[in-house]
């Protein structure tokens, strides 16, 4: 269970340097369709709500999770035995997780403001009523990490003392006070706790491809390597075992793809307990042990396998058609197991399941009845062969009733990261692109996470390079397939995504009918130079993966979009969040000006009450709408 919330902090918080999550938008517009031209309007699309997490009450009769269904990402509840979810935050900032209090009818959660990314920990009545600020302070970042076993007591960590550092820190709720569990300053992220918050389990990434783990005893404050190794290999803490004598660990050594393995923390041995032809991603116990679930990445879908941890005897979970299970969790008591099921048709959504009699509830309910799931499209994985013959994997949507002789418009996506990965599932983006009459293809592009480590290595100090010309592939890929119009391809993306748009006008200027950058990056330099503090343990990452700006200062030029600005000839449109902190808001301003100096075609949204991306409803919508508006115009 803790594994899920170190997940969350150390990939979208910590090491959100490199896995950008941002919301894509995306534009559309050509000659044979108009703005409304689909059957469904964006508004239409965008009243999909978006839902996740779940957290039982003391009694376990209500669940708590967090969605959108307002506008904005809130904590809400609904009953175990079903029925209407209840809101019960009405916040303009948005909600990123929450928990239920054992002992008292509280939830604690976290957020930000105005998408600062400097994350708070909350606790409020269960009720509803004001919330308080747990970890005050201007410019702190502070993140849940877990609960002990005994529930009064909890692990944050902070940047309270040194906003380069994670220091960890133990509240009790019995005296609403804070100590201070260790201090950090060496850049290690905790990644698994035992259930008496005696132990601890550390991450400390060298670089892309090399990592180890320590182990911290908190009674005789001593700090062990427990991986100690020559070479690349990646080593990451999942969770300690129930009586905490082992620890759970992913690795990839002697491996193209990451696998679990157990460390027995005295005699430091290890034993192998899951290797599979694809990436293991994940491992966790319920909260006594009973069950054991284990998660792989298959080419990108997540298998999902529950087993009775004691026997290692498989349970049956949910059949389900269209699509996929994710984020299996149980009650406190073991009696329910929750999850989210979706697939490209279909949105996520809550269920739950009485483990007494194996019904199955769904809780939650995303798709607006004026939807008809007919009128979706369902992606199609393909591979095509890059410029140097290496497969790239993508998935492709095509509009319904598209004629054998027309030649639609299309539409490029590409992700954030880079080490990220796209996966299939429901998007209200990418449905809407496909009902306005548009082709959609979402590649995974060297560098991306999922296909080894050989492919997630391959981007490396290679920026706008090969990773370009997949991209460029693509197109040729959609301009040769005889469902496209090749003079109508459209190249979008947002962060490292956005970097490749402005790369793909800059470096190939006749390449894409347009673009469409969302906070991405224009100097590679001054976005290493303004990374947020509490990246400092990872810019050496940093340097491997993007360069070096003192040893590699005439590269990272080259590579960078801003200084080959004079070669944009393609209509440009930029969006950008105020208060990104990753991607700073200076990175648009300098692509826009260097574009209007010389008369270019270009326009520019900012969003004052956004971060790193749109999360606000409104927001995407404005976006899109105004962004359509100027595809159309300027698509020729």
């Amino acid at each position: 269970m803790f594994s899920k919330l170190r997940r969350f902090a150390s990939r979208n918080v910590r090491q959100g340097c490199l896995t950008f999550l941002v919301v894509s938008l995306v534009l559309s517009s050509c000659t044979r369709t108009k703005p409304g031209a689909g059957k469904y309007s964006l508004e239409t699309f965008m009243s999909v709500h978006k839902t996740w997490g779940a957290s039982f009450s003391p009694d376990e009769k209500t669940i708590a999770f967090v969605t959108n269904r307002s506008g904005q990402f809130n904590i809400w509840t609904v009953s175990v035995a079903g029925g209407e979810p209840t809101q019960l935050t009405d916040f303009d900032d948005a909600v990123f997780f929450a928990t239920w209090c054992r002992h008292e009818n509280s939830i604690i959660f976290f957020r930000d403001h105005n998408g600062d990314e400097n994350y708070h920990i909350y606790i409020m009545a269960a009720t509803g009523g004001d919330p308080v600020d747990l970890t005050p302070g201007d410019s702190v970042n502070a993140i849940f990490l877990g609960w002990a076993y005994d529930g009064y007591r909890f692990l944050y960590q902070s940047n309270l003392r040194d906003p380069r550092f994670f220091d960890v820190y133990e509240y009790d709720l019995r005296t609403r006070e804070s100590k201070l569990v260790y201090e950090d300053k060496m850049g290690l992220m905790v990644s698994a706790i035992d259930q008496d918050l005696t132990r601890l389990a550390f991450n400390r990434p060298y670089t892309q491809l090399d990592s180890d783990v320590y182990l911290y005893d908190v009674s005789q404050k001593s700090l062990t390597a427990l991986t100690s190794h020559q070479g690349n290999v990646n080593f990451e803490a999942l969770e300690f075992s129930q009586d905490g004598r082992e620890l759970y660990l992913l690795t990839d050594k002697d491996s193209e793809f990451t696998y679990l393995i157990k460390l027995d923390l005295e005699s430091k041995a290890t034993t192998e307990v899951l290797r599979a032809d694809w990436d293991v991603v994940w491992a966790g116990f319920s909260h006594n042990g009973t069950y054991f679930t284990t998660a792989v990445d298959e080419d990108g879908s997540v298998k999902l396998q529950v087993t009775e941890a004691a026997s290692g005897n498989p349970v049956d979970l949910p059949t389900l058609l269209d699509g996929e299970l994710s984020h299996v969790d149980f009650s406190l008591s073991e009696l329910f197991m929750t999850f989210y099921f979706q697939g490209d048709l279909i949105p996520s959504d809550l269920h739950v399941v009485d483990l007494n009699n194996h019904s199955i509830k769904r809780l939650t309910n995303s798709l607006p009845k004026q939807i008809d799931t007919d009128d979706l499209v369902e992606s199609e994985l393909i591979r095509y062969s890059s410029f140097d013959g290496v497969q790239i994997p993508a998935y492709v949507y095509r509009p319904k009733g598209l004629a054998s002789d027309e030649r639609a418009p299309a539409v490029l996506m590409i992700h954030g990261g880079p080490q990220a990965q796209e996966r299939r599932g429901f998007s209200s983006i990418k449905q809407w692109i496909v009902d306005q009459g548009w082709v959609l293809m979402v590649p995974n592009v060297r560098g991306s996470a999922g296909y080894g480590k050989t492919y997630y290595s391959m981007d490396d100090k290679d920026w706008g390079g090969a990773p370009l010309q997949d991209v460029i592939q693509a197109k040729n890929y959609l301009a040769n397939s005889g469902y496209v119009d090749p003079d109508k391809i459209v190249v979008l993306g947002g962060s490292y995504g956005g970097y490749m748009v402005l790369a793909g006008l800059a470096f190939t200027p006749e390449e894409f009918a347009a673009g469409v950058d969302i906070c991405g990056i224009s100097n590679l330099t001054s976005f290493l130079e303004s990374i947020p503090p509490y990246w400092e343990p990872y810019r050496n990452l940093l340097k491997n993966e993007v360069g070096d700006p003192n040893k590699d200062f005439l590269f990272l030029k080259e590579r960078s979009p801003l200084f080959s600005a004079d070669q944009i000839v393609r209509p440009l449109f930029v969006i950008q969040g105020a208060n990104d902190p990753r991607v700073k808001k200076s990175e648009s301003d300098m692509i826009v000006d260097a574009i209007r100096a010389r008369d270019g075609v270009v326009e520019y949204m900012v969003f004052e009450d956004e971060g790193h991306g749109l999360r606000k409803k409104e927001n995407v919508i404005k976006a899109f709408t105004e962004a359509f508006a100027f595809l159309d115009s300027n698509v020729k």
